[in-house]
């Protein structure tokens, strides 16, 4: 039996998620080979040599890795690549819209308040800083399936061009506060609060196109569902438990801070990433740095006015 394209959609000749899940084999084969047979954007830019198989090999003699299922080249063009499911893609790159940020600012600075006085015993995950981030595509380490949820702390990173600047700001900050606030915690947590709050209260200061996030917990011993999904297939979806319910859906990049190929800005993203992230927990480490790529973004509040709506 023959199938033509363009009668598989909707009745605008559309092919949605309801009738492409509702097509049989047959017909799913028909329109891959449709869709593979008009791209245009088959040259990869690229060497992908990564064995999906062998995590273990994804690690560089100087215990770094190359996320090379990511190419930023086209950027200022607004747009991304990434091998997504098996083949190159190209995305438009999106702004976070002003009722996302304005919500986010808002609720970290009364977050924030809520830490200087209760520091970290009042805990959730919940809110603008903890997303929950959904990935798939990656060698199942210890499960059946790749399919992996996990909460990330997630922020905004300066615009490239206070990237530097902001670094220093947060480094000498830290370094003040704990020299003068040494052996009192509250009060040390009232002044780290304030600092960030200040930070925040420049809606300007931000990239708006990005989120950013650390991979903490991967080694080469040990790789993270989702840092696994991630280096195979770079497409993420993230949610934020709050009302209203915001979804981000981007094309995340790990960057590595041993890598000697990174570019300064990239150095920098990392950089940055990890002071914010070290200003209030502690520490001085850099770990992997998660630049998480807006390519669209919904609003999942549960009523009737949003219901899922695309929002960018």
């Amino acid at each position: 039996m023959k199938y033509d394209i363009r009668k598989v959609g909707d009745q605008t000749g559309r092919l949605t998620r309801r009738n492409f899940l509702g097509l049989s084999a047959t017909a799913l084969a028909g329109v891959t080979a449709f869709l593979a047979a008009c791209s245009n954007d088959k040259e990869e830019p690229v060497a992908y040599t990564l064995n999906s198989d062998d995590p273990a090999s994804w690690w560089k003699p100087g215990g770094y890795i190359v996320h090379e299922s990511v190419d930023t080249s086209l950027s200022d063009d607004g747009l991304i690549r990434a091998k997504v499911e098996g083949a190159w893609q190209k995305f438009k790159v999106k702004e976070l819209p002003e009722r996302f940020i304005a919500w986010s600012l808002s609720e970290r600075a009364n977050r924030l308040e809520n830490l200087a006085m209760y520091g970290f015993r009042r805990r959730d995950l919940a809110g603008p800083h903890n997303a929950c981030v959904a990935t798939f595509g990656g060698p199942e380490r210890d499960s059946a399936v790749s399919l992996n949820t996990a909460y990330k702390g997630m922020g905004f990173v300066p615009r490239k061009r206070k990237l530097s600047e902001t670094v220093s700001r947060l480094k000498h900050a830290k370094v003040d506060i704990e020299r003068l606030y040494a052996g009192d915690f509250h009060g040390m947590m009232i002044a780290k609060t304030r600092e960030l709050g200040k930070l925040y209260s420049d809606k300007n200061l931000f990239d708006k196109t990005k989120q950013v996030s650390l991979e903490l917990f991967t080694t080469r011993d040990y790789a993270t569902h989702t840092f696994l999904n991630m280096m195979v297939n770079p497409i993420a979806s993230a949610s934020f438990l709050a009302f209203p319910t915001f979804e981000i859906r981007a094309v995340p990049q790990l960057l590595h801070p041993l890598n000697p190929d990174l570019s300064e800005y990239e150095r920098g993203l990392i950089a940055y990433t990890n002071a914010i992230h070290n200003f209030i927990h502690g520490g001085a480490d850099l770990n992997i740095a998660c630049i998480y790529h807006i390519i669209e973004v919904f609003d999942d509040t549960p009523n009737r006015q949003a219901i899922g709506k695309r929002l960018v």
